[in-house]
């Protein structure tokens, strides 16, 4: 199915949905809204809200504790141009913490304030008061091939997630296969044939700045990622498939014949672009703001520290190194050195950090070279393994409780307890580690155990065949809520259907 067919006499309007579109609007020629809004890194008193426009066009944005919008407060935001393909962000500030707010995007084409057309929506503030949280992550979007199938209405587990009615969404990385082409069809299992919505960009895999920009735009397709955008806030991370698979400062694409852009580094520096023309991501810190990694406190009960595994890591390698170096960095020391600092800082209940790749999993990149932490040596620590001890032990030596490791990647659901009696490396305090993912991509695992952290399988759930297309229906995301009285922390590891498939609940120490 073409994109022109699916879009035809079609627009975004209100809470993300379909709606038709009037011919006087297009006649007219003012700016249109085709990818719905979304919202971000939200803390108590601001949060970022992003839209894009079709055309040249100041941005406009109005907010209320009121879904009518009685008494509206205006924000204007920058013109949305063609070098950020016509997106555009503004932060909202002097919010009331613990509220939902409700708010509205529209684009003047002359600039003065003369808006047409609005897209609405709403999210929840971050608590200054002790209450109860509820918060949602996954990763991996429209990956293996596998993106919008309209005959099964689409990305639905988007919407699922968004009838849970969460203060927030993590998305763990992977949230475009921007070396992943989009076929018109797929045969899977079972004798059944996928069906894709293609346009031109995830036809082949991406190379120039227009084709990573188009990967969003597709995802943005998506009627059940709009509504979701609309009315949960969300927080970005990303991994490997934002720019190419596995990469790093080792990655050689001179025999991949699918690129003619052979320099990883330079697609890299596309992907990048792109990924700030889209995510509803707060620019801020040092390195030319492309720094992802931060914290984002979320009341009494919870506080977000949100990593990056791609920017700073040494290439990949076979991971035995014995002594820390450049080339045995994951996290990179000045962020290890933050996580810390930021850890011991930290006087909420719990500390959930977000981390794009498991710690303790087995993840290949080719025969010789690993992709994530470990490297399959089961005894002490080595390469990657080495910084991830260091850090360990600064959380165990300083004292630091209660923190919890969420993260994706691997395309199967999992609860992981990380037990020092029985670790290669034993001097870390015993934590948890949950796994979710995929959102709409292909199935896999379940993933071969390190033994270095004491890595122990409590629950997985993952296909018997590898790469079962989403029409299985091994899609998972997890569920996390903290009760404002006892402090407890409800793990729920969930599906597709919004079926329970795990639960733990933690106690804070």
């Amino acid at each position: 199915m073409k994109r022109r067919d699916f879009l035809q006499g079609m627009a975004v309007l209100g809470g993300g949905l379909l709606l038709s579109k009037t011919p006087a609007m297009a006649a007219t020629g003012q700016p249109q809204q085709q990818s719905g809004i979304q919202i971000g890194d939200v803390l108590a008193s601001s949060a970022i809200v992003w839209g894009r426009s079709d055309r040249p066009a100041g941005m406009w944005v109005e907010w209320d504790t009121d879904d009518t919008f009685t008494l509206p407060r205006r924000v204007r935001g920058p013109w949305a141009l063609s070098p950020s393909d016509f997106t555009s962000r503004v932060e909202l500030t002097g919010l009331p913490a613990g509220r939902r707010i409700h708010v509205r995007v529209g684009y003047s084409h002359a600039g003065n304030g003369e808006v047409t057309e609005w897209v609405k929506g709403s999210f929840m503030t971050a608590p200054t008061a002790v209450g109860p949280v509820r918060f949602l992550w996954s990763g991996d979007t429209a990956g293996q091939g596998y993106g919008i199938n309209p005959e099964v209405g689409g990305m639905k587990i988007y919407r699922t997630m968004a009838e849970q009615e969460p203060d927030f969404f993590v998305h763990s990385g992977d949230t475009i296969y921007a070396d992943g082409p989009i076929p018109e069809q797929i045969e899977v299992e079972d004798g059944k044939v996928w069906k894709n919505l293609v346009t031109p960009e995830v036809s082949k895999v991406a190379e120039t700045l227009e084709e990573f920009r188009g990967r969003y735009r597709y995802n943005l397709m998506d009627e059940n990622v709009r509504l979701f955008n609309s009315r949960v806030a969300q927080i970005w991370q990303w991994d490997d498939h934002e720019v190419v698979n596995n990469y790093s400062a080792s990655k050689d694409l001179s025999d991949d014949a699918r690129y003619r852009v052979k320099s990883a580094a330079l697609l890299q520096a596309r992907a990048t672009r792109a990924f700030f023309d889209y995510a509803p991501i707060r620019r801020s810190g040092p390195e030319g703001g492309e720094q992802i990694y931060r914290s984002l406190p979320f009341g009494p009960l919870l506080d977000r520290f949100v990593l990056d595994m791609r920017s700073y890591r040494g290439p990949n390698s076979a991971n035995l190194q014995t002594r820390p170096g450049a080339d045995t960095a994951i996290l990179g020391q000045t962020q290890v050195d933050w996580l810390l600092a930021q850890l011991k800082a930290s006087t909420a209940a719990w500390k959930a950090v977000f981390c794009d790749m498991p710690l303790g999993l087995q993840v290949a990149d080719g025969d010789t070279r690993w992709e994530a932490v470990a490297n399959g040596d089961h005894g002490p620590a080595k390469g990657r393994e080495l910084e991830i001890a260091r850090l360990l032990k600064g959380i165990k030596d300083a004292g630091i409780k209660n923190v919890v490791w969420f993260t994706a990647d691997v395309h199967y659901t999992a609860a992981h307890y990380y037990d020092p009696a029985k670790a290669g490396f034993n001097d870390f305090a015993p934590f948890w580690e949950f796994v979710s993912g995929p959102l709409n991509a292909g199935s896999f695992g379940p993933g071969k155990v390190d033994d270095t952290f004491g890595l122990q399988v409590v629950y997985e759930k993952s296909p018997a065949t590898q790469n079962l297309s989403p029409l299985a229906e091994l899609q998972f995301f997890g569920q996390v809520d903290i009760d404002a009285e006892s402090r407890a922390m409800t793990v729920i590891l969930k599906d597709l259907n919004n079926e329970t498939l795990f639960t733990k609940v933690l106690q804070p120490a």
